[in-house]
């Protein structure tokens, strides 16, 4: 059973880019799956905008736990990836590194296949990709 634990910050905003922020910061929340935390990424069905805003809030909180620590779980279903912003993930990707101790991805399909197998390559990193959230939380929470 997995439950929210918290969301990353309270802060509230209405306009322009403080709402984007607002958002992004809604989708990065720690959840709990078997007794442990799990960093719940959600980029699902994010504009580039959105998507640029949760890679940097996710960034923000990973790099403020343990080294080697913290469990991911990112959700890419339904999102659209420009140049830019798959800079923007590869980037992140390999900044997050060193705090990570397990990630896992859902929701790829298509094309963005290429763009994941890219971010892997980029960041040296093994991102195993899962059908479901449920066996996703299932392999974080045992290694």
């Amino acid at each position: 059973m997995c439950m929210a634990l918290q969301p990353t910050s309270s802060s509230l905003a209405t306009s322009g880019s403080d709402a984007i922020n607002a958002t992004a910061t809604s989708r990065v929340v720690f959840i709990e799956h078997q007794g442990k935390r799990v960093l719940f990424v959600n980029y699902s069905h994010c504009d580039i905008p959105m998507l640029k805003a949760v890679a940097a809030e996710g960034n923000r909180v990973i790099s403020r736990e343990a080294l080697n620590s913290v469990l991911t779980l990112n959700d890419v279903t339904g999102t659209s990836f420009d140049k830019e912003s798959v800079a923007v993930l590869q980037s992140k990707v390999a900044a997050n590194a060193p705090y990570v101790r397990r990630a896992a991805v859902i929701g790829i399909s298509g094309l963005q296949r290429l763009i994941y197998e890219g971010i892997q390559a980029f960041s040296k990193r093994n991102l195993p990709l899962f059908p479901s959230r449920l066996e996703a939380l299932d392999w974080l929470v045992k290694g």
